[in-house]
């Protein structure tokens, strides 16, 4: 089996700090992030949220829209590598990867035309972000069945091959042995991902809000393929069992060390498997309180 631990790689470029001025015109944030994992807590209303959704606007556009402008007046993000990303523009950066996974399972605002496009399936934005991410799952198999011919063609050692197949058997076992209370099996040999409930045969989006969820998470992670990437999620935990919300960062690390994991979370299971150091206060980042 491939042995994922062995591949950490140096090929990087993990945030650093994240810099907000002006939350609510009233508070002045730093937040040190680690390479690793990084969960930002507090109660509701402390603001965790708005610092997760400025931080995912300003890495997807380079930029912030009117309605997040309205809440912070400044964000800056420093990477490992000295580089920073500005609100206030004119940014040249090397590349980074990154992925936001959304899991709020809220009812498709253009809903037609979204059946339309997914055969009828999508209901709800946690539907159109599966079917998502079923396009991504193919093309991932996709370039997984092209390297594999090529190690064939060029007789490359067995070690090579097992490389390929280890890392989907890994998301196979994962998936069978989380879905084991629901009856859920993992269909192995299908293009796309879907599952045997008995003998019955289930697409994806037959499955619950949580089990939806889950697999939404650990399928992006997997098409990541070990690569170098920052993952940001808010409140990940909802509508997940609460044995999952214990598992969750594990697996997501299991199935890439390699990730820099960002989110936001309420749940106390999600830290209480030995991510209690990772988690960060909201009260801990305020650098400064501006008077009234």
């Amino acid at each position: 089996m491939y042995n994922n631990t062995d591949i950490m790689s140096e090929n990087h470029n993990y945030i650093k700090t994240v810099a907000i001025k002006g939350l609510w015109g009233k508070y002045d944030l730093e937040w040190h992030l680690n390479p690793d994992v990084n969960i930002l807590s507090g109660i509701n209303g402390s603001g965790k949220s708005t610092v997760i959704r400025s931080l995912v606007e300003i890495l997807r556009s380079k930029e912030l829209p009117p309605q997040i402008r309205g809440v912070i007046e400044e964000i800056d993000v420093i990477f490992e590598n000295g580089e920073m990303l500005v609100s206030g523009g004119g940014n040249k950066l090397s590349d980074y990867s990154i992925d936001v996974v959304s899991t709020f399972d809220n009812r498709m605002k253009e809903l037609e035309a979204m059946q339309r496009l997914s055969d009828g399936f999508v209901r709800t934005e946690l539907d159109w972000e599966l079917y998502m991410v079923q396009r991504r799952y193919m093309s991932y198999q996709l370039e997984q069945s092209r390297n594999m011919i090529h190690l064939l063609q060029s007789r490359a050692p067995q070690e090579e091959l097992d490389k390929i197949t280890g890392h989907r058997t890994l998301f196979f076992d994962m998936m069978d042995k989380l879905f084991a209370q629901t009856g859920s099996v993992i269909d192995r040999e299908s293009d796309e991902i879907c599952f045997y409930k008995g003998k019955q045969k289930i697409s994806v989006y037959m499955l619950s809000s949580g089990e939806k969820q889950l697999l939404l998470i650990l399928t992006t992670v997997l098409t990541q393929d070990y690569k170098p990437y920052i993952l940001l999620m808010d409140e990940p935990e909802i509508s997940l069992h609460f044995d999952w919300q214990g598992t969750l960062i594990e697996n997501i690390r299991t199935l890439n060390p390699n990730v820099q994991l960002i989110m936001s979370t309420h749940s106390p299971a999600v830290i209480m498997k030995g991510w209690l150091g990772h988690v960060t206060e909201m009260s801990d980042i305020v650098i400064k309180e501006r008077a009234e």
